[in-house]
């Protein structure tokens, strides 16, 4: 049942209000619970709160009087609950009541009642659902043109379509059954594949375009034709450290306010916001002449304010490289992590000024595209996690309802740490002090984790190639897969070898 199948509880029970006050009137006049029998001296066949009562018993109950702003007590509650169904006992009536008052008032209402059967019985069925194994197909290898090792792979969402690089710059298209589509070579005339290895790359949808970084410490975004070509339009260059790790974000209402952010190996974070990033991404100085010249984009040039549509920031995060880093629009910070115990996880703050970016000399249309200035705050904030994170995800809204002392709360839980330590956490990022829970399992470092949304769940994957998957309510580990992935030409070599040994 999704959060959309949840309306009001008059309507989502759908119960039609049917008067049988004098029955009901009838109750306050019930003998005490004393007048029934010992509940010890009766073997009594227990029976779960949550299977006690059911929707069709809810418009029963109304039917029968009980609706509402009418409320019972304790007594009255079991006596009425007696009458009208053919299931439980004193105890689990007890029971029942103890539950759905959890402002111990000694009354319950109509709506208490109602309230606490939906949420009961919707939890009960996403439980079911996020419990459910997955049943897996035999995997099968993929044809592809990679000759290194896959540095990420990616969905085209708008194509339909996936896509892969590998570090000597090979990219791969897949189709959504993982048939290979196209194969581009990343490299260009400066940048050969036999001199320099790249690191990561970014999708940037909003403008068709995508993002690649080289050890050569530069940056370079290529345009993505329709036919799925790549033509060169932007090399920033001029990094004082080479870039590890990308990612991108655009606002969705507003498709020219866009961030590339990345991390460096010396544990640095880098920022450029552009305003305009569906116009003109980065806006030719007057006094380039060339077209070489035009694509070649010095980031000091950047930092110095020489562009209208682009502003630059950066900051040091981390003692060693920084592994991976996101833009959070919902928190409105940076958040990177790194292998360094100390700065394991950083969290920095932007701010947004009452100052609004505005290109009329790019702009002449009626188009409202204001976008907001943003800065760093000065403080950052920093969690110790021993021996350091390779990985991390964040799922906003992703809240785990939890029960103390009979009171429901919500716990926030929108980030997963892939720890070196071989433990998964899971985060509440304003309350930082300790993790909401820890899933212990892996044997070795963990490399990535990523939450499955509709489940409820978390998967990761650690270096000894065992992927678990995880229940983030229930905190335990629901599958284990081991032996899945095949081994590669030197795996195979050294299998062989010990094999024959």
């Amino acid at each position: 049942m999704s959060d959309k199948q949840r309306p009001s509880i008059a309507l989502s029970v759908g119960l039609k209000g049917v008067a049988a006050a004098s029955k009901f009137k009838g109750l306050l006049n019930q003998p005490s619970l004393s007048s029934f029998s010992n509940p010890e001296d009766v073997k009594e066949e227990r029976i779960e709160i949550q299977n006690l009562l059911r929707l069709e018993d809810l418009e029963k109950l109304r039917s029968e009087g009980f609706s509402g702003n009418k409320s019972l007590n304790k007594e009255q509650f079991i006596s009425f609950l007696r009458q009208a169904l053919p299931r439980g006992t004193n105890r689990d009536y007890d029971e029942l009541f103890e539950a759905v008052d959890v402002t111990k008032e000694g009354r319950i209402s109509w709506d208490n009642l109602a309230e606490y059967i939906v949420l009961k019985l919707t939890d009960s069925d996403d439980r079911q659902k996020a419990t459910t194994i997955p049943s897996w197909k035999g995997g099968k290898s993929a044809i592809n043109s990679h000759r290194d090792s896959i540095k990420r792979i990616q969905h085209m969402d708008s194509l339909g379509r996936y896509i892969s690089l590998s570090r000597e710059g090979t990219i791969c298209i897949y189709d959504d059954d993982m048939q290979l589509f196209k194969s581009i070579s990343a490299s260009t005339e400066n940048c050969k594949s036999r001199d320099l290895w790249i690191t990561d790359f970014a999708l940037m949808p909003n403008n068709s375009k995508i993002a690649l970084a080289y050890t050569s410490k530069e940056i370079i975004i290529f345009d993505m034709t329709p036919k799925l070509e790549l033509n060169l339009s932007y090399r920033i260059v001029g990094m004082e450290g080479t870039p590890f790790c990308l990612d991108y974000w655009f606002d969705p209402e507003n498709l020219n306010d866009a961030i590339l952010s990345w991390g460096d190996v010396k544990g640095n974070v880098h920022a450029i916001f552009f305003n305009s990033a569906v116009i003109a991404l980065i806006e030719r100085p007057a006094r380039q002449t060339t077209d070489a010249e035009y694509k070649k984009v010095q980031l000091a040039d950047i930092a110095n304010g020489n562009y209208k549509n682009a502003s630059y920031a950066t900051y040091h995060a981390h003692g060693e490289w920084t592994r991976k880093v996101k833009y959070v629009e919902h928190l409105e910070c940076f958040v990177s992590c790194s292998t360094d115990a100390k700065t394991a996880l950083v969290f920095a703050w932007l701010e947004k000024s009452g100052l609004t970016v505005r290109n009329p000399d790019i702009i002449r249309d009626r188009s409202n595209y204001s976008v907001r200035v943003r800065r760093l705050r000065e403080g950052r904030n920093t969690v110790y996690i021993e021996q350091g994170v390779n990985s991390f995800d964040y799922s906003r809204n992703f809240n785990l309802i939890e029960t103390v002392l009979s009171f429901l709360y919500i716990s926030l839980i929108s980030l997963a740490t892939a720890g070196a330590n071989c433990q998964v956490r899971l985060w509440n990022p304003f309350v930082l002090s300790k993790p909401n829970g820890t899933l212990i399992g892996h044997m070795r470092s963990v490399l990535f984790v990523q939450f499955i949304h509709s489940r409820a769940q978390v998967i990761s994957f650690s270096k000894d190639k065992i992927l678990r998957i995880w229940d983030v309510q229930l905190q335990i580990c629901l599958q284990r897969l081991a032996n899945i992935f095949p081994r590669g030409p030197e795996g195979k070599k050294r299998h062989a070898k010990e094999k024959a040994k």
